[in-house]
């Protein structure tokens, strides 16, 4: 038996549509980056009303990092590059949920200005989060509060959760998309 012709093109790499999944993946990431900058930027500096803003931001983050989510794994099974696919899955989810974090430890310490050992802005809250999840801990920044404590271990319990499961998950997505372009029908003839 000779393998049809379509199977060897199939493998071949097409340079220009590497290099256009390149470029949009990082367009979506420096995009997603934005956005997540936009809505922290908009973190109120003083306990008042707009503090409901910030949950409402913290609501939108998480709605957009499940569907982020589901929305990844399809993608990474379609995609012609499963592992450029995944690899953007990961840091994206892993920037929404420090995100989702640095949201909350912000209101935090808006709200109690000795949750902390100081008082967080939008940066240190994401640099805290960053921190925590790469489980560093230079203790500059420490949670002081009963609430603060609570919050920064579910982050750890969660943290531990995302790199096990979320990274297993795209990973198994991209080799069940590389398992199935190798057993497309024109390979079982």
């Amino acid at each position: 038996m000779t393998p049809s012709p379509q199977v060897g093109t199939s493998r071949k790499i097409d340079k220009k549509d590497l290099a256009h999944e390149v470029f949009f993946t990082l367009l979506r990431t420096i995009g997603l980056v934005l956005l997540i900058s936009f809505i922290l930027s908009r973190s109120p500096k003083e306990e008042n009303l707009q503090s409901i803003g910030v949950i409402i931001g913290m609501i939108f983050l998480a709605s957009i990092y499940v569907a982020f989510f589901l929305r990844s794994i399809r993608a990474v099974q379609k995609s012609q590059f499963p592992g450029i696919r995944a690899g953007e899955a990961m840091l994206s989810s892993g920037i929404l949920l420090l995100a989702i974090f640095a949201s909350i430890y912000s209101l935090i310490s808006l709200q109690d200005p000795e949750a902390f050992t100081e008082v967080l802005t939008p940066f240190s809250s994401m640099y805290f989060s960053l921190t925590i999840l790469a489980t560093v801990g230079f203790g500059d920044i420490a949670p002081s509060s009963i609430p603060a404590r609570s919050v920064a271990m579910g982050q750890m319990v969660l943290d531990l959760v995302f790199i096990g499961v979320l990274v297993r998950t795209l990973t198994n997505a991209a080799k069940r998309s590389k398992a199935n372009r190798a057993t497309s029908p024109e390979s079982s003839d």
